[in-house]
């Protein structure tokens, strides 16, 4: 039987559960049999994989491999996935250098099969690879119940990284943008309404960044550095998120009264 992580209710509070709970409830997880024999696969035939084709092939092993880097979603994509393995990183043109969801740059650049296959630079960090699997499988988990605590998590780990990174702050901005998990929390931390995203995105930029300034006492993403900063945010966004989700129960629940009581008037007449 799978373990089942638990965050109560979700939102904010579930958020503190998580944080008192999470060592002992990833260790229970961990040791789950379909979980080990996934890492297991992994381990035990990566090393066959000398080209994109390999990988791609091995639905066992992709789905490792995607799922380390939040990746689940294109498992059945797997021409675009060859394309993005594929790709020469170091050529500005190619298409993994062109995405702006930098997650594919990642894949690529940890599977290095854009190198020839004779070449000995190619090295591939087995045991990084089924950690990262570990901790995304976690995060799915509690995903499947309350995706805004998965968001969540992905944001704590990924902003961290992202705020010390030695690029600009605009094309930090971008990259969060580019970014659908990361840019859910930011939107809903900032209240921008579904239509957002549809705005051209130098218009995007600016909104963010507008925002940010008037929330934060700052636009520049390097202040994510700061854990007290990340916290803030997360707990702006899973409060909102809590909020609209409540809202939207209340709506239902009074629509659903509201019909009732209809369907009695008419047996009534």
């Amino acid at each position: 039987m799978s373990y089942n992580i638990h965050v109560g209710n979700g939102g904010y509070l579930g958020w503190k559960i998580l944080e008192r709970t999470s060592e002992a409830q990833k260790t229970a997880f961990s040791k789950s049999a379909e979980l080990q024999r996934s890492r297991d696969y992994f381990v035990e035939n990566i090393s066959k994989v000398q080209s994109a084709e390999d990988l791609i092939g091995d639905y066992k092993l992709l789905s490792v491999a995607l799922r380390a880097f939040g990746l689940d979603d294109d498992l059945n994509n797997k021409f675009f996935i060859r394309k993005v393995l594929e790709a020469n990183p170091q050529d500005e043109n190619s298409i993994v250098s062109r995405l702006p969801d930098k997650r594919y740059a990642n894949l690529n650049a940890a599977f290095g099969l854009w190198h020839s296959s004779s070449d000995d630079t190619n090295t591939l960090d087995a045991e990084a690879i089924t950690d990262m699997f570990t901790t995304r499988s976690f995060e799915k988990n509690i995903g499947a119940q309350h995706q805004e605590i998965e968001l969540a998590l992905n944001a704590k780990r990924e902003l961290a990284e992202l705020a010390g990174s030695n690029i600009s702050n605009d094309t930090k901005w971008l990259r969060i943008i580019g970014s659908k998990p990361l840019r859910k929390v930011f939107e809903g931390a900032f209240g921008l309404g579904q239509n957002f995203a549809k705005l051209p995105i130098d218009r995007q930029l600016s909104e963010f960044k507008a925002k940010a300034e008037r929330l934060t006492g700052s636009s520049d993403i390097g202040q994510f550095t700061d854990g007290e900063q990340v916290e803030s945010l997360l707990k702006r966004y899973l409060l909102r998120t809590q909020i609209d989700s409540s809202t939207n129960t209340s709506k239902f629940s009074t629509a659903l009264t509201l019909l009732s009581a209809g369907r009695s008037r008419s047996l009534l007449s």
